[in-house]
């Protein structure tokens, strides 16, 4: 099967399933940048896999549609080294390099990121301890990088945060309903009762 950004998407998923084991094993090390290199890494590693399996114009192709440019084309000529021998340590290695000093690098990773939905995938296999120290540690990683802007909203634990225009966030345990709403909504807690004009009349 033809490596697409699907593949790229579900393999990296798979990937970050597994850093709560790297999480317990790096929490004391003092190394810049080790955690977004480590989801730069391990978002890379599919494309390197696939690469080295002889899907080189199906891993250029998501790559490319994907992160192009300058910070795309960096990596696509990373990927082509790597393919010929590689471990998952080297790519992570090469991102702590080399991402904080290269803002065209930096922006290709964190499309991939945000495209991967790596920062969530990421947090939603750790345990309440290890997400707290997560969230910290990438949230102070990337204040030093500059880009943490771009990724606070999935940094900021429990509740919800809506940004854009339409956007619309529900807290913890909350419900949103939106449109015509006719007769009952459960919500867990209560049930509220609308009318034919979507006005509500009992609880």
């Amino acid at each position: 099967m033809a490596f697409t950004i699907e593949i790229w998407k579900e393999r990296t998923s798979e990937q970050l399933q597994e850093i709560g084991g790297w999480v317990e094993r790096r929490k004391s090390q003092d190394v810049p940048h080790l955690l977004y290199g480590a989801l730069c890494g391990l978002s890379l590693w599919p494309l390197v896999e696939a690469a080295q399996a002889g899907q080189w114009l199906p891993v250029m192709m998501a790559l490319g549609s994907v992160a192009a440019g300058v910070g795309g084309n960096l990596i696509a000529e990373q990927v082509q080294r790597w393919k010929d021998r590689a471990d998952e340590a080297q790519v992570t290695e090469w991102v702590v390099e080399h991402a904080p000093a290269d803002p065209d690098l930096r922006e290709a990773l964190d499309t991939i990121l945000e495209r991967l939905d790596a920062v969530a995938q990421a947090q939603a296999g750790l345990s309440e301890t290890d997400r707290r120290w997560f969230a910290q540690t990438l949230r102070g990683e990337m204040a030093q990088l500059g880009n943490l802007a771009r990724f606070e909203a999935e940094l900021s634990g429990s509740g919800a945060i809506a940004q854009g225009e339409g956007a619309r966030a529900v807290g913890q345990r909350g419900v949103l309903v939106e449109g015509n709403v006719h007769g009952d909504v459960v919500t867990g807690q209560r049930t509220t009762l609308f009318d034919q004009r979507g006005q509500i009349v009992g609880r």
